[in-house]
């Protein structure tokens, strides 16, 4: 089984339930820091220009656009991810061979979750 296909058996397999008191703490911080850089980026530089290119290339307005609106799950997933991005202040992971920032997924992450209806 290749990592990918590891990764997502393990995101298939879990449960919030299933997670430590001190893991959903984290998580949760995490999140609320995840959304304060996407809030902290609002009205600033490049990502200004891209709100306006999510407005103007509109689409089906499925998914939430952080500060208000709704747009196709694409455009949301680029502009938040931006958003959360942008000012580099969010969390990193310092691994023994990479180094990686993991809320960089978190704009996809959560316009694929709106548009599937997901919950959690």
């Amino acid at each position: 089984m290749t990592i990918v296909e590891q990764i997502a058996a393990f995101a298939a397999n879990s449960s919030f339930d299933d997670l430590s008191d001190e893991i959903r703490t984290q998580m949760k911080t995490l999140m609320v820091d995840t959304i304060g850089c996407a809030i902290g980026s609002l009205g600033e530089g490049p990502v200004r220009y891209l709100r306006e290119q999510a407005d103007d290339f509109g689409g089906a307005a499925h998914c939430t656009l952080i500060g208000g609106g709704k747009s196709a799950p694409d455009a949301a997933a680029f502009y938040n991810t931006s958003l959360i991005r942008y000012l580099d202040f969010n969390d990193g992971f310092m691994g023994k061979l990479a180094t990686s920032h993991p809320s960089d997924n978190t704009g996809a992450v959560m316009a694929a979750a709106e548009y599937a209806d997901a919950s959690g």
